[in-house]
């Protein structure tokens, strides 16, 4: 390791772990492009720990033993799947280091992506979340749309009522405060949302770097998929966290819980729509450069 990499690393104060779960339905390709993307960033993980939430392919699991030995990654084996909350709360518990970086098993880690938030925590060493734009592509790699996060801890707190301030599979947080706030709680795919609640709220300090340090294996079939009552159901309980942290009054959030439900209830080209045309911003407008997508 050179000085400068050293320099970088000591910009986590007492190390990093990147945290990772995968399951059946993953893609062992993906994966593995997932993982190479880790080790080949700019500076490398003090440990890396791998949740197997529960039984896989055998072309998963021959990728998941694969990368074991290349890499020496630490694997968490869960007898039956029981879920990402589940699954990366067991992770917690083996991780030593003071900051978590999480990565997920079917995402690209932009090269730069630990040295930018290296770099963030040398100028703000009070920080308790970071984390970064994404660019949502197609299995295939195609670009769908960008996800802009705001990157202020005030504009932070003022999004945190509307909807997630953090794009999940690019943040960064410190361990002792995650565990103090009890780790993600178990509401179905808003886990990282509440837990971001949960950890503002306790008066954890944020920022968003203003990158696209992330590609995110989304697109179109996800936005699809991104419905029905089981989805609508865990806005109303994200809702009633909101309401008991004192985030929003019951009246407020009674109407938007009413109005993001719905969105979850409408035919998916419908939700398509909401999501390319509202919630994202449009490929076309991404400048790239020699440090990734801005």
């Amino acid at each position: 390791m050179s000085s400068d990499d050293y320099l970088d690393v000591q910009g986590f104060p007492g190390g990093f772990t990147v945290l990772m779960a995968v399951y059946e339905k993953d893609d062992p390709d993906l994966f593995i492009r997932a993982i190479d993307s880790v080790y080949q960033n700019d500076i490398k993980p003090d440990h890396t720990i791998l949740v197997v939430d529960g039984p896989v392919p055998i072309k998963l699991e021959k990728q998941i033993g694969f990368t074991q030995q290349q890499y020496g990654i630490e694997i968490v084996r869960l007898d039956k799947s029981s879920g990402l909350a589940v699954a990366l709360n067991i992770g917690l518990r083996h991780i030593n280091t003071e900051w978590v970086v999480r990565a997920d098993a079917d995402d690209y880690n932009l090269p730069q992506r630990f040295r930018c938030i290296a770099e963030l925590l040398h100028k703000q060493p009070d920080l308790d979340i970071i984390g970064s734009n994404i660019l949502e592509i197609e299995r295939d790699g195609t670009p769908v749309a960008r996800r802009v996060m705001p990157t202020k801890h005030a504009q932070i707190y003022k999004f945190l009522s509307r909807r997630s301030p953090f794009n999940h599979m690019t943040v960064a947080f410190r361990r002792s405060l995650v565990e103090h706030c009890g780790g993600y709680p178990n509401i179905y795919l808003r886990e990282d949302y509440a837990l971001w609640i949960v950890m503002i709220t306790s008066g954890a300090k944020c920022a968003n770097i203003d990158e696209v340090l992330v590609h995110a294996t989304a697109g179109r079939d996800l936005y699809r998929r991104r419905g029905g009552w089981r989805y609508a159901c865990a806005e109303i309980d994200l809702q009633k966290l909101m309401v008991r942290c004192g985030i929003k009054s019951w009246f407020r959030a009674v109407l938007e819980g009413i109005g993001r439900a719905s969105v979850f209830l409408a035919p998916s080209f419908l939700r398509c729509l909401i999501y390319e045309k509202i919630l994202r911003h449009p490929v076309n407008k991404i400048n790239h450069t020699a440090r990734g997508l801005n």
